[in-house]
């Protein structure tokens, strides 16, 4: 056996709650070495005496299930229900004539059975000390059904326009106002209700001077380009009405350069009291050129006397363990829950906010609303923010990544299945269900300028974003077509002559929402991949069993397993599908299947 891939860790992704009786448990270990795996566990106090008087302790052995496997590792999984929330335990592998147990300390052979059941030395098996409810996630019910669409508000739509720039105007230029607004996405809401959208996220709609917002002045108003916050009352009002919930993006990393606070720094100097709302390390803080306004426009490669957010001058980084700092933000957050009833919060750069400074987030949030959803702004693995004392979910890019690199052609197929395998093997289930899925964002390449334009290889990405566990997200304009290459391109107007769009695209997304709701599978945490030369994988969820076969590339002519050779219904033609030996599936086509009952 080799003991080097051996890998568990107790209160852990390798051993978490996943509710309030059940413990998630998983164990790494090289892949095909070893023939079976069992977990003995008991509870720590609960011992008793063998026949001869001697202290025995209460345990249970079950085997354990091999539920993935990447080109190196195999993950072994089971749940167990301690029954007074409190458990040790350590792993009994076989390896042939071989037995080994495997604990917090050494992997240990086992000459003789009853070393394993007569003596049991708890000081070497894994701990986890008791489930606490109150360390769960708390993660509201509505985020896992949750549709969400994305809306950069200046560029979605515009009701009373005084922007002197024509709509749809190309190419895009940072800081160009085109005047969509509030008043427009109330236009609209209808739009998204038929779409089949639950959810909108908003890029920041608080007073900033650029387009983008993520420089604030003012976190308790409404920019006046996009309205007052009465229109934006107005808007949540409605977006309820039609069963749609409303998260802003809060950016409390940083503010912008005109923030009051960061001004009289500027202004005062170190007898400022806001000096210490931010991280000064020289004075004057600014040390860096002004434009004929007196503004900074970006980095010039000069030492800057200040943290900010990468090295942008005009993005000054909070000192959140300032009190001045901490009761600013946190009554923000409380402010736009209370008042104006949003249901969560995007937390822009939420990698570099302090652990310390997300709980309290967390904690004003819940107790302003309980069910609030607090959704970080993560570009990597996440766990260490995402125990459930801090953030509800991320952005998952994560998931993301192979899936572009994949539909790119930049990595093969069964590079693409062990990234993602690796993936669902070290991510708490409870922490997947409520992930944020994307295949782009504002900060991105549009999707399909990302896949050359070709609006089939869009349906691939959509397809296998909808058929993850998570909430997919709808990046404004994606569902028509709209395309564009990095920021401010990936910002362009969205297109509303039905002319412009492409419907079609716009039909498959409709499709794929409504059979997301009547199709449990969909949501399950597995894709468990069939060999092949192309991605085939099922799932399967409350005797819901779908079939998926994925072609990204031009091969036409594809051999069919034996294993899933059968007659289907094709989900969104309603026609009988019958897989043989071989089946025809058109260049970066794809089909969705279930089996005829």
């Amino acid at each position: 056996m080799n003991k080097l891939a051996l890998w568990h860790n107790a209160k852990s992704e390798y051993s978490y709650a996943y509710d309030r009786k059940t413990l998630h448990i998983v164990l790494r270990t090289a892949k095909n070495d070893i023939m079976s795996a069992y977990i003995i566990y008991g509870d720590p106090f609960s011992w008793d005496g063998d026949k001869n008087g001697n202290p025995y302790w209460k345990h249970e052995v079950k085997e354990m299930m091999k539920r993935y496997q990447t080109e190196n590792f195999d993950f072994y999984f089971i749940e167990i229900e301690p029954p007074y929330l409190r458990t040790k335990y350590a792993f009994f592998l076989i390896d042939g004539s071989d037995k080994y147990l495997f604990g917090s300390k050494r992997a240990r052979l086992i000459v003789n059975m009853n070393e394993l059941y007569e003596q049991f030395d708890l000081s070497e098996y894994y701990n986890f000390p008791y489930l606490n409810h109150e360390d769960l996630h708390h993660t509201p019910d509505w985020v896992k059904n949750t549709v969400w669409y994305q809306i950069f508000p200046d560029r979605f739509n515009s009701k009373n326009n005084t922007s002197q720039l024509k709509w749809g105007k190309l190419p895009v230029h940072n800081n160009e106002l085109y005047g969509g607004n509030l008043l427009g996405v109330i236009e609209k809401l209808p739009y998204l209700s038929e779409l089949g959208v639950t959810g909108i996220y908003f890029t920041p709609i608080f007073h900033a001077p650029s387009a983008h917002k993520y420089d604030t002045t003012d976190y308790f108003n409404i920019d006046p380009q996009f309205g007052t916050n009465e229109d934006f009352g107005q808007l949540v009002k409605r977006a309820h009405e039609l069963n749609i919930k409303v998260m802003l993006d809060g950016v409390f990393n940083h503010c912008g350069y005109d923030h009051p606070f960061f001004q009289d720094v500027i202004k005062h100097g170190e007898k400022s009291i806001y000096k210490d709302c931010f991280f000064i390390e020289n004075f004057p803080v600014i040390n860096f050129p002004l434009n004929a306004l007196g503004k900074p426009t970006h980095y010039h490669g000069i030492e800057l006397n200040l943290k900010t957010f990468a090295f942008t001058p005009f993005m000054p980084k909070w000192n959140t363990e300032n009190p001045i700092t901490e009761k600013h933000l946190l009554e923000c957050i409380q402010f736009w829950i209370e008042k104006y009833d949003i249901d969560g919060w995007r937390l822009d750069v939420s990698n570099e906010i302090s652990h310390d400074f997300l709980r309290q987030i967390k904690k004003v949030s819940r107790k302003a609303k309980q069910n609030t959803f607090i959704l970080g702004e993560n570009w990597d693995s996440s766990y260490p923010w995402l125990h459930g004392d801090q953030l509800d979910s991320v952005m998952n890019y994560d998931l993301s990544y192979p899936l572009w690199k994949y539909l790119e052609h930049k990595i093969d197929l069964p590079t693409f299945k062990n990234m993602v395998t690796s993936y669902l093997a070290a991510t708490p289930k409870n922490v997947m269900e409520n992930m944020f899925n994307l295949v782009g964002s504002h900060d991105t390449i549009r999707i399909k300028r990302r896949l050359k334009d070709d609006a089939r290889r869009v349906k691939l990405s959509y397809l296998w974003m909808f058929l993850s566990s998570g909430a997919p997200n709808i990046y404004y304009g994606d569902e028509i077509g709209l395309t564009g290459e990095h920021d401010p391109d990936n910002r362009r107007c969205m297109l509303w002559d039905l002319k412009d769009q492409d419907l079609d695209f716009k039909a498959f997304t409709q499709a794929l929402i409504k059979l997301r709701k009547e199709h449990p599978s969909f949501i399950d945490y597995d894709y468990h991949f069939i060999d092949s030369d192309i991605l085939i994988f099922t799932k399967t969820k409350e005797n819901d069993h779908i079939l998926v076969l994925m072609n990204n590339g031009n091969q036409t002519e594809i051999t069919v397993p034996n294993d899933i050779a059968g007659t289907y219904i094709n989900l969104l033609t309603s026609e009988k599908v019958r897989l043989h030996d071989k089946i025809n599936i058109e260049a970066y086509g794809f089909l969705l299947l279930q089996k005829e009952s």
